[in-house]
């Protein structure tokens, strides 16, 4: 028998006709495998598995990006290869769900002439900063502003959100609206002014314009976007009230936040009555551990599901309001006024009316809770289709002051950016808030280890041991 024939009867054989068989399969899915490659590097499919989906554009943004029709540059000022990946990414999405708006990457020290025309305040624009530019005008985003700083360590801050979507969204609106309004904060009442708590440059970021009102000088004016009474000391006069309440009666937009410490303002008290509402004197004492920092004057309250509040709720958001008084109802209102609670303590909680009253348990004096701390109110106007008076108020006079050891509050500045854009009806810029960058550790219970422990190391490895022995089992009678 010759060797020709001898290769030819070998490869009847079954190992050989097995053999072949798997090397045809093995080399099929090596090839297959190869052109779903080349298929998805095509389409460059991409999921965002961060927690806090980082790389993903909220509802509230696609919704602004479905309106805009006109041309949007966004100008991305790093050097050649220095991009920011995360920014880039974000702004990527941007460009391809609108055809619009476009990116172009510039080197600054190479194009001095285009930082020149957007340099408004001649001190330079840094690397790292955008630059958007649309019909109604342009707006330069520092690169700072692109993320949330804790700055309590001053040698050594820490990032601990991710801005990007925040900034751009709300500079969107105003390049291709050009729309401002005017945020009037009100003094001449012993107020914490919000330019003293440096608020004035978050309004701003938000695309709203800053300005300090003293009504016992004039009206409200007619460019108020809406107008803001925080913590005052003192009560309004007469003719400030009618002056207000002149103002809501056209329409007008009032955010107030006042606790305790305003006493017992009866002209401010005469404009909330106005409106259905009024401020229920008295100091809130949380004494469920659950919803107090550890402090029982620091309440976390629980959040409705109004607009306002929605998006720290669902995002686990806490806000903690500082010697807060509660918020209530009257039971004689106009039918056509709309109410809302936002924020209430727990079941546990009191309101102490009696503030000379040092017992640290529920007295006879004091309204037992829950209690509500917040009510954002709306009234359409008569004959007006469209048009409509809208109030929030909020018993809290510390709302943006810090918390001792632990700072500002982001919750509490989100609750209150929120409150300015749902009283300018600008629902797109109340979901649209930074994203946190701060990890937390895996919590898990004393059967949730073990169930683990047994899953990686003794239940899959056992698997795939048994998935094996079984395969050559079966492999050995070929």
């Amino acid at each position: 028998m010759n060797i020709k024939t001898l290769f030819l009867e070998s490869l009847q054989t079954k190992r050989v006709r097995y053999g072949g068989y798997a090397a045809l399969l093995t080399l099929s899915l090596i090839i297959g495998l190869m052109l779903l490659n080349l298929i998805v590097q095509q389409f460059s499919p991409q999921v965002d598995l961060t927690r806090n989906k980082l790389f993903s554009l909220s509802e509230q943004t696609l919704k602004v990006l479905e309106g805009i029709k006109s041309p949007v540059t966004i100008y991305g000022l790093w050097e050649p290869g220095k991009e920011s990946r995360q920014i880039k990414e974000v702004l990527d999405k941007y460009v391809a769900k609108n055809k619009n708006i476009r990116l172009e990457i510039v080197d600054p020290d190479k194009n001095p002439g285009l930082i020149a025309k957007y340099d408004k305040t001649k001190k330079g624009i840094e690397k790292g900063s955008l630059i958007i530019e649309g019909e109604k005008g342009f707006k330069v985003i520092p690169q700072m502003d692109l993320y949330e700083i804790n700055w309590m360590n001053f040698q050594n801050p820490e990032i601990t959100g991710f801005s990007v979507e925040k900034r751009v969204t709300g500079t969107l609106l105003y390049v291709t609206s050009g729309n401002t309004p005017v945020v009037y904060d009100l003094t001449g009442h012993k107020e914490k002014a919000l330019f003293d708590l440096q608020m004035k440059p978050v309004i701003e970021r938000e695309n709203f314009t800053y300005k300090q009102l003293n009504l016992l000088q004039s009206d409200v004016p007619e460019d108020a976007g809406l107008l803001v009474i925080n913590s005052p000391k003192q009560d309004l006069t007469p003719a400030e009230r009618d002056r207000i309440l002149s103002y809501l009666q056209k329409g007008g937009r009032l955010l107030v936040m006042a606790d305790f410490q305003s006493g017992d303002p009866k002209n401010l008290k005469e404009i909330l009555a106005s409106y259905g509402v009024s401020l229920d004197f008295g100091v809130v004492v949380e004494m469920n551990k659950s919803y107090n920092t550890g402090n029982p004057f620091h309440v976390i309250p629980e959040f409705s599901l109004h607009d306002i509040v929605r998006p720290l709720k669902e995002n686990n958001v806490p806000v903690v309001l500082q010697f807060a008084q509660g918020v209530k109802t009257l039971d004689l209102k106009r039918r056509t006024i709309e109410m809302e609670p936002l924020l209430t303590s727990s079941k546990d909680s009191f309101l102490r009316v009696d503030l000379n009253n040092n017992s640290p348990t529920l007295s006879a004096t004091d309204k037992k809770g829950p209690i509500t701390l917040g009510y954002a109110i709306k009234e359409p106007l008569e004959g007006k289709e469209g048009k409509e008076t809208r109030i929030v108020v909020l018993g809290s006079g510390t709302l943006l002051e810090p918390l001792g050891l632990f700072g500002q509050i982001q919750g509490n500045f989100d609750l209150f950016m929120n409150a300015l854009t749902w009283l300018q009806d600008r629902p797109e810029s109340i979901s649209v808030r930074s994203k946190s960058l701060i990890t937390l550790p895996m919590r898990l219970s004393g059967l949730q280890v073990i169930i683990f422990g047994l899953l990686f190391t003794a239940i899959i490895p056992l698997g795939l041991f048994a998935s094996g022995l079984i395969v050559w089992l079966k492999r050995r009678h070929l």
